[in-house]
């Protein structure tokens, strides 16, 4: 499994490469990156970088408030903490260099646990888990990818889902240019199923419920993955401070509620 391309990544919302500092509950204004800086005050801050996509952890327009799956699971462990958060915006691909150059102190935003990013930096423990999802038209009675052989099959262009659709014997692969397009193919019935992020989808349906389309449930994504954020490798205080954040919201409901927000659910639980 290649894992550099595990997760299709959307563009930024806000300039990249910018400091925006959070007015919320456990956030706020302050000091950039380094260690978990105080800027001036008694109050810690925290630079988090992001690439600030939904629905994993973006700034909400308008309100300007960190929202997502990751940004409100450290919005609930700085809550914990008593700390303020400052938001750093940079495509996804600059995150870990943003993090070494000192420019955030954590990444949140989704980010694939993987042997080779370890090599960069350390992560926390397992915040979720994360993978494809199977999506068929209401009335389809397909089950599991078994059942897909000789199909016509559906996937974003530029994913690692068309090369798991290429490896399961359709009679026909179709590509599309966006996940709009992708569900309106399920939606015609011009495919017989689609692949895509769960996570993404799930939060699609929760924002936009659709009674043409079906998530496959229960299923077991063929690219599983664990998130974690991410510190510098001699970060040891951040890193223990977040894991045991984490443990603590892992013990309450919010935990569950924050991932079933955004149309993930007891089966993205991590231990």
């Amino acid at each position: 499994m290649n894992t550099k391309m595990l997760r299709r990544r959307f563009a930024a919302l806000v300039p990249m490469g910018v400091a925006v500092a959070l007015a919320l509950t456990g956030c706020g204004s302050g000091g950039g990156g380094g260690g978990g800086s105080t800027g001036g005050g008694e109050q810690k801050t925290i630079t988090i970088a992001t690439s600030n996509d939904a629905p994993f952890s973006f700034t909400e327009q308008g309100s300007g408030e960190l929202k997502g799956i990751d940004g409100e699971m450290i919005r609930a462990i700085a809550d914990s903490k008593g700390w303020k958060i400052k938001v750093f915006t940079s495509e996804f691909a600059t995150l870990i260099a943003a993090l070494n150059a000192k420019k955030a102190d954590a990444i949140v935003d989704a980010m694939y646990i993987t042997d080779e990013r370890k090599k960069e930096i350390n992560f926390t423990d397992p915040w979720y888990t994360e993978g494809e999802a199977m999506v068929v038209p209401a009335d389809s009675t397909l089950a599991s990818r078994d059942d897909v052989k000789g199909k016509v099959l559906g996937a974003q262009t530029g994913t690692v889902f068309k090369e798991l659709v290429d490896s399961l014997g359709g009679s026909q692969v179709k590509l599309f240019d966006s996940q709009a397009a992708l569900l309106a193919a399920v939606e015609n019935k011009q495919v017989d199923a689609v692949f895509t992020d769960s996570a993404v989808i799930g939060y699609s349906l929760v924002q936009k419920p659709n009674p043409k389309l079906k998530l496959v449930s229960p299923y077991e994504p063929y690219y599983p993955g664990i998130i974690g954020a991410g510190v510098r490798k001699d970060d040891t205080q951040l890193l223990q401070d977040l894991n045991s954040g984490l443990a603590e919201l892992k013990k309450s409901p919010k935990y569950l509620e924050i991932l079933k927000k955004y149309g993930l659910g007891e089966a993205n639980m991590s231990k």
